[in-house]
């Protein structure tokens, strides 16, 4: 997922601004938030089917889902806030050395993956959520 984003430090990354790299994450930040948004959808409305067919644990686990997604999205906009933060510290058109560069990636990302617990998959699909209870 976060190959392109943070590979080793080669020749092409040198050509790359940091503000460039922190783009880059925040599209891929958006794209979750807009995933998630659509599973919270998804489960709202599965719940109210649930809740008309009088099975209420079904119903409730469905809110529990939609509750977790909830919190993932909370977490997606703190990074989105951090990474505006970051570009706002950048001095703008000004490239930067690869460790420079390497350093902003490393940060973004140790971030990102001590607080999220979803993957996005090629395909858009989130690996690590919670099946839908039958």
């Amino acid at each position: 997922m976060f190959s392109r984003l943070f590979r080793k430090c080669t020749e092409e990354t040198h050509h790359l601004s940091s503000s460039h790299t922190l783009q880059q994450t925040l599209e891929v930040l958006e794209e979750k938030e807009n995933v998630l948004q659509k599973k919270i959808s998804i489960e709202v409305e599965r719940a109210k089917e649930f809740t008309r067919a009088k099975n209420k644990q079904a119903a409730l686990q469905c809110l529990k889902r939609k509750k977790f997604y909830e919190g993932q999205m909370e977490h997606l906009g703190n990074f989105q806030l951090r990474i505006h933060d970051q570009e706002e510290k950048l001095p703008q058109k000004l490239p930067t050395h690869c460790g420079q560069v390497q350093r902003v990636k490393d940060s973004v990302k140790k971030t990102y993956t001590k607080s999220s617990q979803l993957e996005l998959e090629p395909s858009g699909n989130y690996s690590g959520a919670l099946v839908p209870y039958k």
